[in-house]
């Protein structure tokens, strides 16, 4: 057993090596609740929130209801909605213009990917807000256990995610300022104005493999596992690999609950980053 979990843990992705403009750690937590009902149903609660730069800024927070059913030992098949409070931070948006328009442009200039000099003429910032994501998930699980030890689960699930338009506090700065040196060192506060962020939806299918040690008697659960979301929508894009090692301890046949270390690697509308976070979790079945 020691060298199926050496072998576990070293399965800890390859991706952690990747290297991208952004990378920040966070928290990540949740609790659940799951009745068993009658027929090999069942229903399941839970509550979740995660923050953003560690315990810096909130992230989201979260609240789910879904049904389960148990089709023989190995498939099992669930239906879930979600409501999630997506916290976006404030976010600055330069702008520039071509420098032939701007003549009495003195200061810092880019040259864009077509080779065109532009100089910076302002920037927009919204301030940071809140926005609404409704989310609808459809999946099956098959797992099975080997040798006594080893439980192997592989998931498939499909997601739709839609966020609610929204309105969001922007100010817009304008008409640069120049030191002695023709550097920028200030710009003027145009105006403020409400900005109306559009509606989205999302369609994914995320496929996760899980690995863990299941041995009757033990109450420890070790396990990693590497999921991949792919966007339905744009042409099957791998939005994010999502890798975890971590265990679950089992306090009593009602209580459990679980620590991981998350490697979240994104490539989507949310932005081109690496998530390190410790995730936290308390499930109560009865």
């Amino acid at each position: 057993m020691k060298r199926i979990l050496t072998i576990l843990m070293l399965a800890l992705p390859f991706a952690a090596s990747a290297q991208d403009t952004e990378n920040y750690g966070a928290l990540w937590t949740e609790v659940g609740v799951t009745k068993v009902l009658p027929y090999n149903l069942s229903i399941e609660a839970g509550v979740g929130f995660r923050s953003h730069d560690w315990l810096k800024d909130a992230n989201r927070f979260d609240a789910s209801i879904g049904l389960g059913y148990k089709l023989g030992k190995y498939l099992k098949f669930g239906l879930s909605y979600t409501f999630i409070a997506k916290h976006y931070l404030s976010d600055v948006e330069y702008k520039y213009q071509n420098d032939n328009d701007f003549a009495t442009f003195q200061g810092l200039s880019i040259v864009d990917a077509d080779g065109v000099t532009r100089a910076y003429q302002g920037y927009n910032a919204d301030a940071a807000h809140w926005a609404p994501r409704h989310r609808v998930s459809l999946e099956v699980t098959a797992d099975k256990r080997l040798w006594k030890t080893l439980r192997i689960s592989l998931r498939e699930r499909y997601q739709f995610t839609h966020q609610a338009a929204r309105d969001v506090d922007r100010t817009r700065y304008r008409d640069p300022s120049f030191d002695a040196d023709g550097a920028i060192t200030d710009y003027d506060e145009v105006e403020d104005v409400v900005k109306e962020k559009a509606a989205w939806d999302r369609h994914l299918l995320r496929s996760r493999l899980k690995l863990a040690i299941d041995r009757k008697g033990l109450a420890w659960e070790p396990f990693v596992s590497v999921e991949l979301h792919n966007n339905m929508g744009d042409s099957w894009h791998l939005d994010k690999v999502r890798t975890m090692a971590g265990t679950e301890y089992a306090i009593s046949r009602q209580h459990k609950v679980s620590a991981a270390y998350v490697f979240n690697h994104e490539n989507d509308d949310d932005g081109d980053q690496n998530i390190h976070a410790v995730s936290i979790g308390y499930k109560f079945k009865f």
